[in-house]
């Protein structure tokens, strides 16, 4: 390949020396992410401690850390007690340590059902969380990668689409974590109250529901800026998308049924619903790119 053919940025490298680059890389990706974890089990500041009982109560276990102090407040406290406002037209006993309760509604909790449960719990909770926080340094390393194997237009394409895709994933990510998994306890609380049964939830359940439900919806708000993509590279245009609307949205109903983190009906027509929502958007902002492509021309 001649000089006048390759990238801007491309330059002659021995296979090694690329693997050599591409560890350095993902070197630091893993730092940033053991920085982040770690930070997150480090004791939560107080503002009536000091230095000292936050470092005696790290080795001692009587210590409060971050992470904990995340999932109360921001996990719990917003998305898991909101729940409980359900209210229940049946009436049923319900055994407590306190006596028996006739007039309690089905409650709603989490429970360990193995010994090392809660840790667990706390240890993924926390690698999601820090690999949330690092996926933009994540996205900046992989692009420095690629970047000389890029010609000029494939690079001004990854550089207008790329933070819109980044922001698209952490608003999907942020509808996921404050409409449709609350929205998913509250409809299977509600169903729970009608029968009168007892809603408990294992640590492993809810938290596997709770990362599947934030990544996928992080994923799905990536379908306008796909469509974008594949509009900018001429593989699809909008009258492609419209004559085949029906078909994409019988293929995108069965996908969801099949990957769907809740799989159930209601789960699955409120996916259903958010992802026509991005395709009519995507549809848009395809009319709009090919509105000014020169492929309309050809």
């Amino acid at each position: 390949m001649s000089s006048e053919e390759r990238p801007p940025y491309d330059r002659e490298m021995p296979i090694w020396e690329h693997i050599r680059e591409l560890g350095v890389r993902l070197r630091g990706v893993l730092i940033a992410f053991a920085v982040v974890f770690m930070a997150l089990w480090l004791p939560m500041p107080s503002i009536h401690g000091n230095v000292e009982s936050m470092v005696v109560g790290f080795f001692t276990m009587e210590y409060n850390p971050i992470i904990a102090y995340v999932y109360q407040h921001y996990i719990y406290d917003m998305v898991v007690a909101p729940a409980k406002s359900v209210s229940c037209a049946a009436r049923f006993i319900v055994i407590s340590p306190s006596g028996v309760d006739v007039n309690s509604t089905a409650p709603i909790g989490i429970i360990s059902t193995t010994v090392l449960g809660p840790f667990v719990f706390s240890v993924e909770l926390s690698m999601v969380l820090a690999l949330l926080a690092i996926i933009p340094y994540l996205v900046y390393e992989v692009y420095q990668y690629v970047k000389p194997a890029l010609y000029p237009h494939e690079l001004r394409a990854v550089r207008r689409y790329l933070w819109v895709a980044l922001v698209l994933f952490y608003i999907g990510v942020f509808v996921g974590y404050y409409l449709v998994f609350p929205a998913f306890l509250r409809i299977s609380l509600f169903w729970s109250c009608l029968f009168g049964f007892v809603h408990l939830l294992t640590t492993g359940g809810f938290l596997d529901t709770f990362i599947s439900t934030l990544f996928f919806a992080g994923f799905l708000f990536e379908t306008p800026v796909i469509i974008a993509l594949l509009t900018q590279a001429g593989l699809i245009t909008p009258d492609t998308l419209s004559r085949n609307r029906p078909y994409i949205y019988f293929g995108a109903l069965v996908f969801i049924a099949i990957v769907n983190p809740d799989p159930t009906l209601i789960s699955t027509l409120l996916w259903f619903l958010m992802f026509i929502a991005l395709y009519e958007a995507g549809y848009a902002w395809s009319r709009r790119i090919y509105r000014v492509s020169p492929l309309r021309q050809t």
